[in-house]
């Protein structure tokens, strides 16, 4: 078997299959790096999101969807078809609020300047702009984020 090797970041990298995918995990994390521009418009992304969930929340709040009328009681189906209702309101609402805290999450990591926005947060790589394009208050890459999914980690 013939050797050679190339150099990536100052770092040798020889023709073994793992030192490949090093090689690769590189260039890939090279190419997923934020740029200024990107993060600053994932933050208006972001911005907005939370403004259209506070104000779903708050309309919520006015239209009453949390009370129960007195109108609605009528007989025992009346009452089991809006507490169904009620239930599937109160799980779209905790929907949004988990959502509006993690958006809120993300708009702190920006504001903080620090350069973690945009990693995952169980390894440290590059999320990548394409998927926070799509979920930018996500919390780690996809690839982990499968992992976790079908219990590997």
């Amino acid at each position: 078997m013939k050797a050679f090797g190339c150099v990536v970041k100052g770092i040798l990298v020889d023709s073994l299959p793992q030192e490949l995918d090093l090689k690769t995990n590189l260039q890939v994390a090279m190419q997923e790096e934020l740029k200024h521009d990107e993060v600053k418009a994932l933050r208006e992304i972001l911005l907005e999101i939370r403004r259209s969930l506070l104000m779903k929340a708050q309309e919520r709040k006015q239209d009453g969807e949390y009370e129960i009328s007195r109108d609605d009681l009528a007989d025992e189906t009346d009452l089991a078809s809006v507490e169904t209702d009620q239930e599937v309101l109160m799980k779209l609402a905790e929907h949004d609020a988990h959502k509006l805290n993690l958006v809120e999450r993300a708009v702190k990591k920006i504001d903080a300047n620090d350069g973690t926005y945009g990693l995952c947060e169980a390894t440290g790589e590059p999320i990548g702009y394409k998927r926070l394009k799509v979920q930018p208050w996500v919390l780690y890459s996809l690839k982990y984020q499968e992992d976790l999914e079908r219990g590997r980690v």
